[in-house]
């Protein structure tokens, strides 16, 4: 309705001044019209039930309307078993809506409602309408798509338009005229359609069957097939399918097709906003797991800044278990427990326990080895068959038995190249020896197949960029550091150099054994430095 008033406000400086011409205009019109009137004989009637009104007193001539039952109208004289049909407030000048046989109506009682002579209509495309029935006539405005309207008082192929939120009393009140063509749809296997006027919903596809509720004007339903004159209804947010209940049973003469155009507009904006409402809801799902893990992290600080050990307790694994560097299943596996291993644990972060080392405080969740899934931990040790035999422990990692624990703001594993790319704040963890640096490699031995196999496959790591290692009480720098995983050596090489105490090497490229606890120092070009620190009281 909006868009008609819209339409309408544009026009009306076009109206306002054409005023004189459109008066010329519809009493052109009217001396156009058949000369029928209602002098004589004026009997308010009403229709006993739906009744075709024909454009010609005769059953083969073409319907102009369809009457609803129990409306007020106007007829003039009988002639030949037909009435003219005017509405209830025409003059005595007024021609004729149409013509109905007298055998489908009577007199009319005294509180019926008089007929509302304008239907219902939805524009499917931006269209033209004229101030006179004729294509010829000046153009009285235009009508866009999506726009609601009545049409009314039907004649040589043209509708008289009216706004939708009035009762059609009169033709003169019309805006303009528009071919019925462009606002009757001929979709008859439409499965979307719209009540032209208030319409009952019936419960059974009979006439005699009871009501179950109104469809009102412009208000759409889902159709099932016609049967006899009357459409199966569904609900409009229903999926249809073959044993979906009906609602009920309508006319089909007062069910107008929805325009296509329209139905796919409808339908995209549905699915734009079901997805809308998906991503929203994605947004605050996301959003309130980034504010569960901040405040973890702030819990988590403000733990470990209250200098206070955090809580462990001895539990034991109670299947052989993968320990993995971050509390979820897509994170490295960083070593395995045996059943009945036991475990020093700490507080819960979800359904997953931080593990930390054995007769040390954990002070930090950074000391943690790793996270193991907690259904398979619990505080007691598992009964142990006697016939069952000790078994070997099983290898952590590769060659050496050693799990190997990396961790950065960024990981890439090619599966092509053989290697995982680490970036950002990396930290290496194995045993005594931690290394940092801004990049680093870890090269994989050949025979994996997904990320999940690398738990024993590093065979070389190389660090590059603020390269800092510490090896007990040995701390080195470089500019690249090589740790060869088979032989564990590690290897320094630009600006090398490795602290021992207040003892100094530094060189080309240290080397650095730790099975034998002993380093090489090459100076590459520059002498080898080191500075030694004696006692005071020793002689050289």
């Amino acid at each position: 309705m909006n868009h008609i008033l819209r339409a309408v406000a544009k026009r009306r400086s076009f109206v306002n001044s054409g005023a004189a011409f459109c008066l010329l205009a519809l009493l052109i019109s009217a001396a156009l019209i058949p000369d029928v009137s209602i002098a004589g004989k004026q009997d308010l009637m009403v229709a006993r039930t739906i009744v075709n009104l024909r454009q010609k007193p005769a059953l083969n001539s073409q319907v102009v309307w369809i009457l609803s039952p129990e409306k007020v109208f106007k007829v003039g004289e009988l002639e030949n078993g037909w009435y003219p049909v005017f509405p209830a407030a025409a003059l005595s000048d007024a021609a004729p809506v149409g013509y109905v046989s007298r055998k489908v109506v009577e007199e009319a009682p005294a509180d019926a409602d008089v007929v509302d002579w304008g239907d219902i209509r939805y524009v499917g495309a931006d269209v033209k309408f004229h101030t006179m029935r004729t294509d010829h006539s000046p153009v009285a405005g235009r009508l866009e798509k999506g726009d609601q309207i009545k049409v009314g008082f039907l004649r040589d192929g043209w509708y008289g338009i009216f706004p939708v939120d009035q009762d059609v009393v009169l033709e003169s009140d019309a805006l303009g005229y528009v071919r019925a063509g462009l606002v009757d749809l001929d979709l008859p296997d439409a499965k979307i359609r719209y009540a032209v006027r208030k319409t009952s919903v019936i419960e059974k596809p009979a006439a005699s069957s009871k009501q179950v509720g109104y469809l009102y004007p412009g208000h759409r339903a889902q159709v099932g097939k016609e049967q006899g004159g009357m459409y199966a209804l569904y609900r409009i947010d229903t999926k249809v399918k073959k044993d979906t209940p009906v609602w009920g049973y309508a006319w089909g003469p007062f069910l107008a097709p929805y325009p296509r155009a329209l139905e796919k507009e409808k339908l995209s904006g549905m699915i734009k906003r079901e997805k809308e409402k998906a991503r929203k809801e994605a947004e605050k799902a996301l959003e309130m797991e980034k504010r569960a893990e901040a405040l973890a992290v702030m819990d988590q600080a403000l733990e470990e800044a209250s200098g206070k050990e955090i809580p462990t307790r001895e539990m034991y694994s109670y299947a052989v278990l993968n320990v993995r560097s971050e509390p979820n299943v897509d994170s490295l596996i960083v070593a395995k427990l045996e059943k009945g291993e036991k475990i020093l644990a700490g507080p819960a972060k979800g359904k997953w326990f931080p593990v930390f080392e054995p007769g040390k405080p954990a002070q930090s969740y950074k000391e943690a080895i790793g996270y193991v899934y907690g259904a398979y931990i619990k505080a007691e040790a598992p009964k142990v068959e006697k016939k069952e035999k000790t078994r070997k422990k099983r290898a952590a990692s590769g060659p050496d038995q050693v799990p190997i624990k990396i961790t950065s703001t960024k990981m890439t594993f090619s599966e092509n190249e053989n290697q995982v790319t680490f970036s950002g704040d990396v930290k290496v963890v194995r045993l005594d020896v931690t290394l940092t640096s801004d990049f680093l490699t870890a090269y994989l031995r050949a025979g994996g197949d997904s990320l999940k196999d690398t738990e024993n496959k590093i065979k070389k790591i190389v660090a590059k960029g603020n390269v800092d290692v510490v090896m007990k009480n040995r701390k080195g720098k470089c500019d690249k550091l090589t740790f060869m995983v088979d032989d564990s050596i590690i290897l320094l090489e630009g600006n090398a150099r490795l602290e021992d105490g207040k003892n100094v090497v530094q060189g080309n490229i240290i080397k650095f054994y730790l099975k034998d606890s002993r380093s090489e120092v090459i100076g590459g070009g520059k002498p080898v430095e080191a500075i030694f620190y004696t006692p005071k009281d020793v002689s050289p």
